[in-house]
């Protein structure tokens, strides 16, 4: 089945879409600058490949400006639903680590022919160096690169073995201010909590927990018995006999760890410095 032809996308995307079909590339990069449409192609090409009747994954690593999901989290989409791996920062520097990691552990996970991998528009730096890592993790056996730049000739270049297909950025996509993606930011995450409920958590499940050492407003992961994170949560306060009070939307299944994050949200749902962490 070919894509659906669509007067807000390329031409050439749908030609990207049918390649991807017809060779059966299991596993795609999407890379380019900020604003320049990745997360619009990633999602087109994902949509055209379930409606050829192929099992696709959507992995979205971007922490900040999300296409699935919470803030904070690398998050997937497959026949299975909404997964995420929690990372707990919009920053992907700071949380280079868990990020990673959890890229890895949902791409190991999807139950897909076709994974859509969609990246970040950070270039130069270390964000470069992110990126290649990102790449080493699911090692993509197609890449598509949006638009122009040095760096991204660069990290293509990284990528020797890797087909590289170049197409147009979304003819609609602009850049947007820092205000408009804090702003962004704070929608995901008030749409993640908006049934939210208090819940009642024993400390112990925190690694290392000290009385006092967490503040309210942090964010927290939540992870189940089987290792798998679950959902978001906000610190709103310390119990005594070593409880947490936690606004979560997680409230019927059991929770077997509990994560810190390195930020914390006021009661607007807005990102504000956890000074008492000494973090970002």
């Amino acid at each position: 089945m070919e894509p659906r032809p669509n007067p807000h996308v390329p031409p050439e995307w749908n030609e990207a879409a049918r390649r991807i079909e017809r060779d059966m590339r299991r596993t795609v990069g999407v890379i380019g600058p900020a604003d320049s449409g990745k997360s619009t192609l990633a999602g087109f090409l994902f949509a055209a490949a379930a409606r050829a009747g192929l099992k696709a994954a959507l992995i979205d690593t971007d922490l900040g400006q999300k296409i699935l999901g919470p803030p904070a989290c690398v998050t997937m989409c497959d026949a299975d639903g909404l997964s995420l791996a929690f990372v707990g920062t919009t920053d992907p520097v700071v949380g280079w680590r868990p990020l990673l990691d959890g890229v890895g552990r949902l791409a190991a996970r999807a139950e897909a022919e076709i994974r859509i991998v969609n990246t970040s528009g950070l270039l130069s730096g270390s964000g470069r160096k992110l990126k290649a890592a990102k790449l080493d993790v699911v090692k993509p056996d197609l890449l598509i690169v949006l638009g122009t730049a040095p760096e991204i000739e660069m990290l293509a270049g990284e990528c020797p073995d890797v087909p590289v297909l170049h197409l147009p950025s979304s003819p609609h996509a602009r850049r947007k201010t820092d205000g408009e993606r804090r702003g962004l930011r704070r929608e995901a995450f008030r749409r993640h909590f908006r049934h939210a409920s208090m819940v009642i958590l024993d400390s112990r499940l925190v690694p290392g927990f000290q009385t006092g050492s967490l503040t309210p407003g942090l964010l927290l992961g939540l992870t189940d018995a089987q290792g798998n994170d679950v959902g978001l949560g906000i610190l709103v306060g310390e119990e005594s006999g070593g409880l947490l009070r936690i606004l979560t939307p997680v409230v019927e299944r059991p929770i077997h760890r509990i994560t810190p994050g390195s930020l914390c949200l006021d009661e607007n749902f807005s990102e504000i410095r956890n000074w008492a962490n000494g973090k970002a």
